[in-house]
């Protein structure tokens, strides 16, 4: 009795995942085979080659069909507020990308830039979970703007 519970509970979640319209983000469908990546800092420039390899996109610098230039990319982290002790409970991460890109025939775009902010709470006697957090923060953020970049890239001809 208890398995054939625990099978209508699984039934009725996915129905609701699917029903809400959750999917997987699956790979690019990119209008070109090879990129070359330059400038940026090691780890958005890790993260664009990554999602782009596993698109299938070769990244190459010698005769690619586009190029990405990574103009300047900038994370900053500064205090939001403070208790009344003086001690910090929020900070907030400003991460700044500037960008362009072009192919062999064409001029390079215009210079275009994203910029995100999040906040979190912060909490001394939580230090280890909280540098997880931020952690997860900043990666999410430059996956967010691999998103972003991907996406104009894929809009150009």
């Amino acid at each position: 009795m208890q398995a054939y519970a625990q099978k209508i509970i699984v039934a009725v979640l996915t129905l609701l995942m699917i029903a809400c319209g959750f999917q997987l983000r699956g790979t690019i469908d990119a209008n070109f085979k090879s990129l070359a990546v330059y400038g940026g800092s090691e780890g958005l420039s890790k993260h664009l080659k990554k999602r782009f390899k596993q698109s299938g996109i070769e990244i190459n610098t010698q005769n690619p069909e586009r190029i990405l230039e990574i103009i300047s990319d900038r994370l900053d982290k500064r205090i939001l507020s403070l208790s009344s002790t003086g001690s910090v409970q929020e900070y907030e991460l400003d991460y700044e990308v500037k960008y362009r890109f072009k192919t062999p025939q064409t001029e390079w775009s215009e210079q275009l830039s994203i910029k995100l902010t999040r906040t979190y709470t912060y909490d001394d006697e939580k230090r280890v979970a909280k540098e997880l957090e931020e952690k997860n923060l900043i990666d999410g953020m430059r996956d967010e703007v691999v998103r972003s970049i991907v996406n104009q890239m894929i809009l150009i001809q």
